[in-house]
């Protein structure tokens, strides 16, 4: 009986030192299909009570306003809520459609999914800078194609003044729009596209599942990181873009436009995914596939008088790259996330002042 004790207390204790194991060598993605658990859930158990004030935002009664639902998968206390502006994008003064400085283009992370007022991007970048003429057209959802003829029919709509681009890459799923919308015909937002719900700001989520076998999924969903990795080194990994040339054609064409308009600063900002940032500093086939992307988006950017700045190296450069991150989860950016990259894009600004 001892010996089958200390045979059943050996092999735990092996297990938990090969997975520990994993987990510091490979890290990775926590493994939520496996564990049946989704974000949600995840970020249910694992929100703080002393972080709720710094998601809090409040409207004047009668403010009409445009609250999307989206808290329940980010920070799990607040939705994200802004006043539209005249053509749908986020918190745009109406002046800035016709004379600005500074135009950002981009997808979510653009747009600061789920980070309120005054935490989001454009805020941010505003106070660093001390320069309020920055206009913000960046679509959830988008990517280069689709983003590169929202800027043309915005600028010839308003006949915009601007002297600088902040064009942002998101590596995650930018690609998908190349490869699915790439020639497609864009229409133009219009004031149709303003709209406000003034639904609820506050989350009510709340999951129907025992929360301690949810924690209990979670916890090995986590624990179960660098297993995860090491078994995806046997998987293959396709090109991201299936054509190179789709992207060479967008800033080709971006090139041209705005060389129409003599406007000479250019910066790519190029924003890591949480799988990139999750796994350390190794080489395996997934980060090769996200390399591979970064390439063609640094070569093609410099060849066309685009200023590339690698935010894949910034983000992992930090003491833990998750904490960009709600709860260290696949997130959006959380406030933190949001900050540096105001402030690198500030010090890119700065520098081709």
């Amino acid at each position: 009986m001892k010996n089958i004790f200390f045979s059943i207390f050996t092999t735990i204790i092996l297990i938990v030192f090969i997975f520990s194991s994993l987990n510091f060598f490979f890290s990775g993605v926590p493994l939520f299909n496996v564990f049946k658990i989704n974000i949600k859930q995840a970020i249910y158990i694992s929100k703080n009570d002393q972080l709720k004030k710094n998601y809090e935002i409040t409207f004047d009664k009668g403010t009409k306003y445009y609250a999307e639902k989206c808290g329940a998968s980010e920070n799990g206390f607040y939705n994200m809520a802004y006043i539209p502006d005249d053509f749908g994008f986020r918190n745009n003064k109406k002046e800035l459609f016709f004379n600005t400085d500074i135009i950002i283009l981009g997808d979510s992370f653009g747009f600061s999914s789920c980070v309120n007022y005054p935490f989001d991007l454009t805020t941010r970048l505003k106070k660093k800078l001390n320069n309020e003429k920055i206009l913000n057209i960046s679509l959830s959802g988008s990517g280069p194609f689709y983003q590169k003829e929202i800027l043309k029919c915005m600028v010839s709509k308003n006949n915009t003044k601007f002297d600088t681009i902040v064009w942002l890459f998101y590596e995650g799923n930018d690609h998908e729009d190349l490869n699915k919308n790439f020639g497609k015909n864009v229409k133009c937002p219009d004031e149709s596209q303003k709209k406000t719900n003034n639904a609820e700001i506050e989350v009510v989520y709340k999951p129907h599942e025992n929360i301690n076998l949810l924690k209990i999924k979670l916890f090995f969903s986590n624990y179960t990181r660098g297993f995860g990795t090491l078994l995806k080194y046997f998987r293959s990994y396709p090109k991201l873009v299936s054509k190179n040339e789709s992207y060479i054609r967008v800033l080709e064409d971006m090139d041209k436009y705005l060389a129409s308009k003599k406007i000479s600063k250019r910066i790519i900002y190029y924003i890591p995914k949480y799988t990139r940032l999750a796994h350390n500093k190794i080489s395996h086939p997934q980060i090769t596939q996200l390399d591979n992307l970064k390439k063609l988006v640094k070569t093609t950017a410099e060849k066309y008088n685009f200023i590339f700045v690698d935010g894949s190296q910034i983000f992992h450069s930090l003491k833990d790259p998750l904490e960009v991150f709600h709860y260290r989860l696949p997130t959006h950016f959380n406030i933190k996330g949001y900050d540096i990259l105001a402030n690198e894009l500030k010090e890119s600004l700065d520098y081709i002042k």
